[in-house]
């Protein structure tokens, strides 16, 4: 064990002072820094910076010259050993997944994912991603379409890469709202032993395999849900900032995401899956 805590951050909302677009080795113990590594030389961004609208451009200011990116790591970093050596490996929401040597910060690879969007990073790598001891596991968000891509963890290679399926926004629930459904990825990628599991804008909940990336399992929810509490909940896309959640046999998803508004008169639900 070494005491190293890892962390990525997010883009600065004024200036360019600050860690902003890293990645941080803290000293668990002290929080002092043992190494930090830049992503983004400059990156300036709120929200008004997606509507650049004359009253909204006074709050964005770093709009006209290029850099108001968006280009944070919102995800959390992986562990990981390959070829002897211990890495760490996080996304970005330019679309780029690093990969740093643990001791020094060193850059080991990256590879391009996605493109970046205008006004905004949520084309690239949204949320966190997943090592299973073999590979690694990342997906896109908003990348037209949001694509789970397995990875070689010691060079980068792309093993395989499964786009979301095009029915997504065309079947289930999604159907009743195309103007809203996105073809998209907006959690964190779980693995459990043969499975990788991915949510998707679209309200789906899908299991692929690690081996091949082909859809083995999907569930719909967007739909309304009686529950255990007695009342009655509603679906949506699959929520941003975590993943499906595997525990003793059990698969839990909170589905209610709100950057996708399905309209909802009921609340949004946790689901619990089992044999």
């Amino acid at each position: 064990m070494t005491g190293t805590l890892y962390v990525g951050t997010g883009q600065n909302y004024t200036g360019s002072g600050g860690h902003f677009d890293s990645v941080l080795a803290l000293d668990a113990r002290t929080g002092e820094e043992r190494w930090t590594r830049r992503m983004t030389d400059v990156d300036t961004w709120r929200q008004e910076c997606s509507s650049p609208s004359p009253e909204d451009q006074q709050y964005c200011p770093n709009l006209p010259d290029g850099t108001a990116l968006d280009f944070d790591l919102g995800a959390s970093p992986n562990i990981f050993t390959a070829n002897g050596r211990r890495l760490i490996g996080i996304g970005q929401k330019v679309g780029v997944y690093h990969v740093l040597d643990a001791r020094t910060g060193k850059i080991v690879w990256q590879r391009q994912l996605s493109e970046p969007m205008p006004g905004g990073g949520l084309s690239g790598i949204q949320w966190g991603s997943s090592y299973d001891g073999h590979r690694l596991y990342v997906a896109t968000y908003m990348a037209n379409p949001g694509t789970l891509f397995a990875l070689d963890p010691a060079t980068g290679h792309v093993i395989w890469k499964t786009p979301n399926p095009a029915d997504g926004c065309t079947t289930g629930g999604a159907s009743q709202y195309p103007r809203i459904c996105r073809l998209g990825h907006p959690t964190a990628v779980t693995t459990t032993p043969g499975l990788v599991w991915a949510g998707s804008m679209d309200g789906k909940i899908r299991a692929y395999s690690s081996r091949t990336g082909r859809v083995l399992w999907s569930f719909d929810t967007i739909a309304d849900f009686p529950t255990v509490n007695g009342g009655t909940g509603r679906g949506g896309s699959i929520s941003g900032g975590g993943g499906a959640v595997v525990s003793h046999g059990m698969v839990y998803v909170l589905s209610g995401d709100m950057f996708t508004p399905y309209p909802n008169d009921k609340g949004a639900v946790l689901l619990a899956f089992g044999r």
